[in-house]
């Protein structure tokens, strides 16, 4: 409300301030700044679609130039030299998206009655209306795209940025789901209580006003790591992230569900090798006894010490 009294105020002094104040105004606001994010985000491409633009207004003034310039027809372009053609070209082309004003002041009257006669309005008419084809639906709809996705984009990340800071918590990063389900309190009481933010804050201010030899181990050890400035993981490794008191019950818990899985398991796979080998030996008992009995007698010592071999 300030600013915008100023600007007012200004108006009965100097045009010139105020104007500039009014920019300074709309720079400064959400949605300026909004805008100046987007063309931020995607001004190369912007550029370079530009240039694209001015590139083919530059060839059709060519061509203008080169094919009506000394035509011996009425209605020839008012332009005398190269340089003049693409400037009014420039004007035409981008003020109006239309150069047909180039050739006639009533561009739609230099369409010829009949389609056979008069080739060079034909041609000039057909030339026209290409370039307004060009520029009206594809250059500039690729300039209305690009901004359209940048503004895009730029909702996507401040959607997730929100998604973050109201679905997981700020200083372990851990999901609200968590400790919704599995912690008493859930979700709120573990971020006003447990991690609340503000008393990290308060903690690095008592580090950096805090004389170093007043600091404990802890406080040392913590202060040593925010001093690290060429190595930011190292800064934050002090931070719990993806730890928290009032889940460690719960992971313990899961854990020893794990243990258990993992023993079950083994415990099973025992038991199957211990089946399995008791009927191998099963086999090869009664496969000796088959062949005890068709052997002779003179036989019989030697395969009866390699069925106790093979029994045990």
């Amino acid at each position: 409300l300030i600013e915008w009294a100023a600007c007012a105020t200004l108006f009965m002094d100097n045009d010139y301030f105020a104007t500039v104040n009014l920019i300074i105004f709309m720079i400064s606001s959400e949605s300026g700044t909004t805008i100046y994010k987007a063309m931020a985000r995607v001004g190369k491409t912007f550029v370079n679609t530009f240039i694209l633009g001015l590139m083919t207004i530059f060839m059709f003034a060519m061509g203008t130039y080169v094919l009506f310039n000394d035509n011996p027809e009425e209605n020839k372009p008012v332009c005398n030299t190269l340089y003049q053609c693409i400037g009014s070209h420039m004007v035409a082309g981008i003020v109006q998206g239309d150069i047909s004003v180039v050739f006639h002041e009533e561009g739609w009257l230099d369409v010829p009655e009949k389609f056979y006669g008069e080739p060079w309005m034909q041609l000039r008419t057909a030339m026209t209306t290409i370039f307004f084809m060009i520029w009206e639906y594809v250059l500039l709809n690729v300039f209305v795209g690009l901004i359209a996705s940048a503004f895009e984009s730029l909702r996507d990340d401040d959607a997730k940025v929100n998604n973050d800071s109201t679905s997981k918590c700020l200083i372990c990063s851990r999901d609200m789901y968590d400790f919704d389900h599995f912690t008493e309190g859930g979700f709120k009481h573990h971020i006003d209580i447990e991690h609340k933010p503000l008393n990290y804050i308060y903690y690095l201010h008592y580090l950096k006003t805090t004389n170093k030899t007043d600091f404990t181990g802890l406080d040392s050890a913590v202060f040593k790591k925010l001093e690290n400035h060429s190595n930011n993981d190292e800064r934050a490794s002090w931070l719990p992230v993806g730890r928290a008191l009032s889940l460690r019950q719960h992971e313990q818990q899961q854990n020893n569900k794990k243990v258990l899985r993992q023993e079950k398991i083994t415990n099973q796979i025992s038991l199957m090798m211990a089946h399995h080998k008791q009927e191998v030996k099963e086999q090869l008992a009664a496969a000796v006894q088959t062949i005890l009995q068709h052997v002779g007698n003179s036989d019989t010592s030697l395969l009866s010490v390699i069925s106790k071999k093979s029994t045990s």
